[in-house]
């Protein structure tokens, strides 16, 4: 069974949402930097059902409950330890949160540097952003992203 590690998902951001066309975690020239000091990662992808309600034998009233899928929508989410610093080639929490307060359309990827995984993403907009804190702790971060449109798999 070829699993992932965890410790290898992160999210990628590109807050100018360019496009991506390969899996930033392995792509040398990507412009998507993964979010500093990022503790877990994931992405969410749902499809709404509807349903519509037929009479399949009007002698009887019979009736047959169908389900359909409608829009599909897609939320990333991650958390982190907080810092005020930049590593070198990721996106820090200033920007994440200039994004936000901008409503800037951003790109975001859930990748993995696993050679046997995929990244999964899309162009969206930041949704929510929180810090806390907690006495005798390290203080956190934590943000939401909604795409607009199908994600994109590479």
């Amino acid at each position: 069974m070829a699993t992932v590690n965890a410790n290898t998902c992160a999210i990628y951001i590109d807050t100018a949402g360019g496009a991506f066309s390969a899996d930033p975690a392995e792509a040398n020239a990507s412009t998507i930097d993964p979010v500093a000091f990022s503790t877990s990662a994931s992405i969410s992808v749902n499809n709404s059902t509807f349903e519509a309600t037929s009479i399949s034998d009007p002698s009887n009233a019979t009736t047959v409950r169908d389900f359909a899928v409608g829009t599909t929508s897609t939320s990333i989410s991650f958390e982190g330890v907080l810092d005020w610093t930049t590593a070198g080639d990721t996106v820090d929490v200033d920007k994440i949160f200039d994004a936000l307060i901008a409503k800037t359309k951003i790109t975001a990827v859930w990748a993995s540097t696993d050679s046997n995984a995929e990244a999964y993403g899309g162009h969206g907009f930041l949704t929510s952003f929180e810090i806390s804190s907690s006495v005798d702790d390290f203080a956190t971060y934590s943000a939401s992203v909604e795409l607009d449109g199908d994600p994109k798999k590479v």
